[in-house]
Order: C-alpha cells, then structure tokens, then sequence
C-alpha cells in the first residue's frame, strides 16, 4: 500500500463546489480542512459536507460564521476518512470570499 501526503485548495462561491473527491481504488485521510475568510472587512457563512459515495450527504459544518481576515479548521482533532468516489464540497454565503485548503494522505 502506498501512502502519499497531498493537498488541495479552492476559491468557493455560494453554491456548492466539490474541493477534492477521492479517486477509483483509493482511501483518503483528510488531516485538516481549513477555511479561509479573505474578505478584509464582511463575515462569511460557510457550510462543508461530506458525500458519501454509498450513504449520501453528512454536515460537518453548517452556517457557521467565519471572521473577516480569519481560519476555521474543520476537520479539528479528528479525521475524515473518504473511500472511493467520496467528496468534499463547500460554499460561503458571499462568492470568492472563502479559501478553503485540504490535506490528506493518499492511500492506494
């Protein structure tokens, strides 16, 4: 089994977006997921959902305010296991606002 540390990171608008679905044949460890308000000046609310593949839909943040020129780590001191085709998705209640910033190890 091969393990492999990586990230990835998306600009969020107010509908939902996918930040990082886990590929065919694939476990991944999500290690932090932070959110980013940029706006120097407005809150933002920000929603963050797990979809699974095979259950649906799991809130792990829902209208939660984040500060201007603040970071709100999600995934806190746990970790969010995702397998195969499962998602990450996110949206802030004001378009190109919000960062968000995943970290995972890759397991194939």
């Amino acid at each position: 089994m091969a393990n492999t540390f990586k990230n990835a990171y998306l600009d969020i608008t107010s509908s939902a977006q996918t930040i990082y679905t886990a590929p065919a044949s694939t476990t991944s460890i999500v290690l932090t997921l932070r959110v980013t308000n940029v706006d120097g000046t407005a809150n933002d609310t920000i929603t963050a959902d797990v979809i699974d593949s095979s259950s649906g839909n799991s809130r792990i943040a829902y209208t939660i305010s984040v500060p201007a020129d603040s970071s709100l780590e999600l995934a806190g001191d746990s970790k969010i296991v995702l397998e195969t085709g499962d998602k990450l998705q996110g949206l802030c209640s004001s378009a190109s606002s919000c960062e968000y910033n995943v970290a995972y190890l890759k397991q194939t």
